[in-house]
């Protein structure tokens, strides 16, 4: 029997489930991608720039497809193909129609070069509501660009009053909106022409625009200026008062004496805000090497477990997963691609021996180089060791090279696969990992063929 209290119960659940996300529509006009799979992203945060995969829309043969997303709030959306990243912002409960009119293809080079930078185009949206934030926010980027590139053309960095002139018309330039994001979007864009040009002093900045006011998780334009702001906080605290004192706390993951020590700053009281800032800090830092590794670590574990905020929460949890993922000790991302023979095939595949895991190009002499050795480290340790090389090349190219030197090891074939370079973090050909037995990494890069990887592999046991 349902009980009025049970009946309240659900309609409770039901209205705030309602709340929290709302369909919207996107229609997709993309005529050169007939017959392609696009997949829209966004960012699961604006520290780790984690990309969360919303939905896959597959082009008809006239070149549109209809999807739909749920969304709890106005969302910066992307698509990544080839050499072009096309965005837009969508609104909860919302019709648009979103336009790529452009398509360009990597070629051999660019595919080598794991640092290329795709462009990024702003794609053409219309809608059925009567604003279009979208039109409101690539307005509000244009100027704010055309205020920098102004600047840096006329050679003013040091004309206070060409600066504040060309400020001042900015913000006359800009239009009140009935969207609270498109309003904050604008104060953010604004505070970053203020910080770059040196216009306000940065305790005047930090009063202004975020001393009690709410931390905007999902708005770029507040995420940007506190990169800026933030940029390496925790060194520069090293270099204040006690600064010896905090840089220990930092070394030793020392959650409670951090939190104290930048509390004593007006600017950095509001718990949520103090925490976004460590994390931003302990992220950057893991690259660098003026703290321990094993501490801030530590501490972004700490804020992951002590937070009750969500958002907080998904910020550190992406954070660990992302240091962790190429850590000895831990297991390698995970990856499942195809191999000659169009089998699946993942590192689990090869569990209970050790893997000596490369990134190669066929079109690379130093990779072409290291196969040569390759075979000769692969004739001797094949019994502990399975040996897989990951490829960017065309199947038809790695085919051809394969019969033509006689190899024998295991190729998958990379089929543009973005994901598995970027989470591989890999910056150059060949780059290589040696795993053990347990699928844990054991040398995070290993050594190539050619340095000192055949000794390591005389220790390993069988």
């Amino acid at each position: 029997m349902i009980t009025m209290k049970t009946f309240l119960f659900f309609a409770c659940l039901l209205i705030s489930t309602s709340t929290l996300c709302s369909q919207t529509h996107i229609r997709i006009s993309a005529p050169k991608y007939k017959g392609d799979v696009l997949t829209l992203c966004r960012y699961d945060n604006y520290i780790t720039k984690k990309e969360k995969k919303l939905v896959k829309c597959n082009i008809d043969s006239a070149g549109n497809s209809s999807v739909m997303i749920d969304i709890d709030s106005v969302q910066y959306i992307f698509m990544h193909y080839e050499k072009l990243i096309y965005y837009f912002f969508v609104e909860p409960d919302s019709d648009i129609t979103v336009t790529f009119s452009e398509k360009e293809l990597l070629n051999d080079k660019e595919k080598l070069n794991p640092f290329f930078e795709p462009l990024y185009i702003a794609a053409n949206v219309t809608t059925t509501g009567a604003d279009n934030i979208n039109r409101q926010l690539m307005d509000i980027d244009d100027k704010s660009n055309d205020v920098i590139l102004a600047v840096a053309k006329n050679k003013k960095e040091n004309d206070r009053h060409f600066k504040d002139s060309l400020l001042t018309v900015f913000k006359n330039s800009l239009v009140n909106s009935n969207n609270d994001f498109v309003n904050n979007y604008a104060k953010y864009r604004t505070a970053l022409i203020e910080y770059l040009f040196k216009l306000k002093p940065l305790k005047d900045l930090q009063n202004e625009y975020f001393i009690n006011k709410p931390v905007l998780y999902r708005n770029p334009a507040y995420c940007e200026l506190l990169n800026h702001i933030n940029e390496k906080y925790f060194l520069h605290r090293t270099q204040q008062s006690q600064g010896n004192a905090f840089r220990e706390a930092v070394n030793k993951g020392n959650l409670a004496e951090i939190r104290k020590t930048l509390s004593q700053n007006e600017y950095l009281r509001n718990r949520d805000f103090c925490d976004f800032l460590i994390l931003q800090n302990a992220y950057n830092e893991f690259y660098d090497s003026n703290f321990s590794r094993a501490a801030l670590l530590e501490i972004v574990n700490s804020i992951a477990k002590e937070t009750a905020n969500s958002n907080i929460k998904i910020i550190a949890e992406n954070i660990r997963n992302a240091v962790v993922n190429l850590l000895a000790g831990y297991s390698p991302p995970y990856f499942e691609l195809n191999d000659m023979q169009g089998n699946k095939t993942s590192l689990q595949s090869f569990a209970g021996k050790y893997v000596y895991l490369g990134f190669f190009s066929v079109n690379s002499y130093g990779c072409i180089q290291d196969f040569y050795l390759m075979k000769q480290l692969a004739k001797k340790f094949s019994e502990k060791i399975h040996f897989i090389s990951i490829c960017i090349d065309s199947k038809d190219d790695i085919e051809n090279f394969v019969k033509t030197e006689r190899i024998n090891w295991t190729f998958l074939l990379c089929d543009n696969n973005k994901d598995i370079i970027k989470e591989y973090d890999v910056r150059t050909f060949p780059t290589y990992y040696l795993i053990d037995k347990n699928g844990k990494l054991l040398k995070s890069p290993a050594p190539s063929p050619s340095e000192d990887i055949y000794q390591i592999f005389e220790k390993l046991d069988n």
